[in-house]
């Protein structure tokens, strides 16, 4: 498919092609600004072919490749939006941030790649900034890493610049039990499965990399184990993380453990909430988490990016649940009576009805 952009005026510093502010796709009673990094890099226009979707950097993806996704049967002139303000605007930010902070090359980790979206939109970012590319994507389901091998093929991404590897990521090398199966109706296949993969630690991934700008991890539960073991890589090659988590104890963990390595949180959202952000409310499924590695940035860029979290009225409800556990054990009387008494503020920041049903999560 050929990509064609819209002639944008270019930025004054950069020469990037950008666009006047435009909310992609507003919230309702609601008007939000985007991110600035947004306005460094052009929307797409062009042609979609019959049975594809694209996003704004002209990145196409086969709806085949995911079951919720609706199937347009005819091609179609398309000219795209930046992103709707969703629990992945997020990740979108630690991309783009990531790569116009790259000097002369992009270099990026998927884990848990799926059928390879990230990777795929971090080549085209970095094909705007007019930067070389360095991909690195690691998937453990068979038929998602043909997708995946497919959906960068797709997207004109130079596979001699990619390193694609079939393997679990986990704490060690070696070979682990893996889920497989569903590929097209699922994206949560995890360790512990009867199906024998590769695994491949951080440690090893790492170790043909001087410098990696984004570590983008997607690895259902097994986030804290692949951290903690590369602690030391992470520290001397790595300049951000940015991870989905799936449970409230790994989510808290993992905090935990960047606060002790001292690195800057850039995002920090619990999973199965809906709260407010500088974008509006989003519905959180899986925790957002993102980290900034201070060895590798500068005073004034850390300053830049920020710290974004959950509000204060989502922190205190959290701190009430806390002392809760602490003087009404669970089965009490005191404990019901003091759940009552939270329920209404704490109803606040549960995800909206329909999102909970179209998308659970035990967290």
């Amino acid at each position: 498919m050929e990509i064609r952009s819209q002639h944008y005026p270019s930025h004054p510093e950069t020469g990037i092609k950008s666009v006047e502010t435009e909310p992609a796709l507003p919230l309702p009673r609601e008007h939000h600004d985007h991110h600035a990094v947004f306005h460094r890099f052009a929307r797409w226009s062009g042609l979609v072919e019959a049975g594809v979707e694209v996003d704004f950097l002209g990145t196409r993806y086969q709806t085949k490749y995911f079951a919720m996704l609706p199937s347009r049967q005819r091609a179609r002139e398309e000219t795209t939006e930046y992103p709707a303000f969703d629990e992945e605007y997020f990740e979108w930010i630690d991309l783009l941030e990531s790569v116009m902070e790259a000097k002369e090359r992009f270099t990026m980790m998927e884990l848990g790649a799926g059928w390879g979206r990230w990777t795929a939109r971090g080549a085209a970012a970095a094909r705007q900034r007019g930067i070389g590319y360095s991909l690195v994507a690691v998937e453990a389901e068979p038929t998602h890493f043909a997708w995946l091998v497919e959906n960068l093929r797709d997207n004109g991404v130079r596979l001699e610049d990619c390193s694609l590897l079939r393997a679990a990521v986990t704490g060690a090398d070696g070979s682990v039990g893996f889920h497989v199966g569903d590929a097209a109706s699922s994206y949560g296949q995890c360790i512990g499965g009867p199906v024998a993969v590769a695994s491949k630690s951080l440690a090893t991934l790492l170790e043909n990399h001087d410098l990696v700008d984004l570590i983008d991890m997607d690895v259902q539960g097994a986030e804290l184990e692949i951290l903690a073991a590369g602690v030391a890589p992470l520290r001397k090659k790595v300049r951000r993380v940015h991870v989905e988590t799936h449970s409230r104890q790994l989510h808290r963990e993992i905090q935990e453990l960047f606060t002790r390595l001292g690195w800057h949180r850039h995002f920090l959202f619990e999973g199965n909430t809906g709260d407010q952000t500088p974008w509006g409310r989003v519905n959180f499924q899986a925790g957002v988490q993102s980290w900034l590695n201070p060895a590798l940035h500068t005073k004034r860029e850390l300053r830049k990016a920020g710290t974004f979290g959950n509000s204060l009225g989502f922190k205190t409800i959290q701190t009430g649940r806390r002392i809760m556990d602490s003087i009404a054990p669970i089965g009490t009387q005191r404990r019901a009576l003091v759940r009552f008494a939270l329920s209404g503020a704490a109803g606040k920041f549960q995800r909206d009805a329909e999102d909970g049903s179209r998308r659970p999560m035990d967290w």
